[in-house]
């Protein structure tokens, strides 16, 4: 009988490691797959970023002024983003990081009942 008690605990152990680990992975298979997308996005922006500073520094004739206008831009919108929409990002992002949790172990649940 303590055999079995002792087995069925190793058992249940051994689940519990396996349904960690099968929600890390799926966690950060997302968060890899999302960080690409993020830096892949970012490329093209800075593609697009130089491309706009040239073209304004040409209609003024001064490159370093397109750049400074640019960089001014960019230095607006992230005061308007510190000051009115970080919160609620980091909210969404923790949100959805806590639902891949819990897909991830819904997922791990419903291939255990089967």
């Amino acid at each position: 009988m303590i055999t079995a008690v002792k087995e069925y605990i190793d058992n249940r152990v051994q689940l519990i490691k396996l349904g960690l680990v099968s929600v890390l992975a799926n966690l950060t298979a997302k968060l890899i797959s999302s960080f690409l997308l993020l830096l892949i996005l970012l490329i093209v922006l800075f593609m697009f970023s130089i491309s706009l500073a040239y073209l304004i520094g040409q209609h003024y004739q001064n490159i370093a002024l397109g750049f400074a206008i640019v960089g001014g831009i960019y230095c607006f919108i992230f005061i308007i983003y510190m000051l009115f929409a970080k919160d609620r990002i980091d909210k969404k992002v923790k949100d959805k990081i806590v639902q891949a949790a819990f897909a991830a172990e819904k997922e791990l649940t419903e291939e255990s009942n089967e």
